[in-house]
């Protein structure tokens, strides 16, 4: 028969071995847990990298247009595939860190959809419309010089109508990104967020090219004026 002295042993042993277990699987998860939590911020923190990059962007002049769009679409891309992630990332227990990350990446994918989006209508009306100067410019006053000239001004009016469309949804996002950002901020880092005079700045060049686009149309209202 075994002792109660070796009983006791035996049963401080065993309490022993389940505490620990419990402790070690404890451990274990609360290791997956900030393992888990680390990397919805990455994808913040590189979300937050790629938009502050996109709004500030002005292609200096040894950089194509071309290659500034692509590079504004392939910051979309990657942004989308954060958003991806951390919809099939299990959150649970993150408290508000999941849905704040969750506007802050969407918010930011959108500007950058629609950064692209008015980068690339406005490179469309930009060339629309030098054909078009090209076009007055060589006026022969004949009938056929006219229909031209309506052809090319409807081009030019198209384009534009879809860069109003784009720069109208890209504004009305900017203005909302503060929002998001307020969410998130409690989460990261201060040097993460993206300053407000970036943000300004960036609306203003949109409205500002927007603007200057449309007056410049407005210069072809009435073609007889060319003639």
């Amino acid at each position: 028969m075994i002792s109660r002295t070796r009983t006791k042993l035996l049963a401080g042993a065993l309490i022993a071995v389940a505490t620990g277990s419990a402790f070690g699987y404890w451990r274990a998860a609360e290791y997956e847990q900030r393992e888990r939590r680390n990397d919805v911020l990455w994808l913040v923190q590189d979300t937050s990298l790629r938009l502050r990059a996109a709004l500030a962007i002005e292609p200096p002049a040894a950089v194509s247009k071309e290659e500034v769009l692509r590079a504004l679409y392939d910051h979309a891309a990657v942004v989308d595939r954060h958003v991806g992630k951390l919809h099939s990332s299990e959150t649970s227990g993150f408290g508000n860190l999941a849905d704040a990350a969750e506007d802050y990446l969407v918010t930011s994918r959108e500007i950058l959809l629609r950064r692209a989006s008015s980068q690339r209508h406005y490179l469309r009306v930009a060339d629309d419309l030098q054909r078009l100067r090209q076009h007055m410019r060589a006026d022969n006053r004949t009938g056929a010089w006219i229909t031209e000239a309506v052809r090319a001004k409807e081009r030019v009016e198209e384009g534009y109508r879809d860069y109003r469309i784009a720069s109208t949804a890209l504004v009305g996002l900017l203005q909302s990104f503060p929002v998001a950002q307020a969410r998130i901020a409690p989460h990261v880092e201060t040097a993460l967020l993206i300053d407000d005079n970036v943000v300004n700045e960036a609306h203003q060049r949109v409205t500002l090219a927007s603007r200057e686009t449309l007056r410049e149309l407005d210069r072809y209202a009435n073609l007889n004026n060319y003639r």
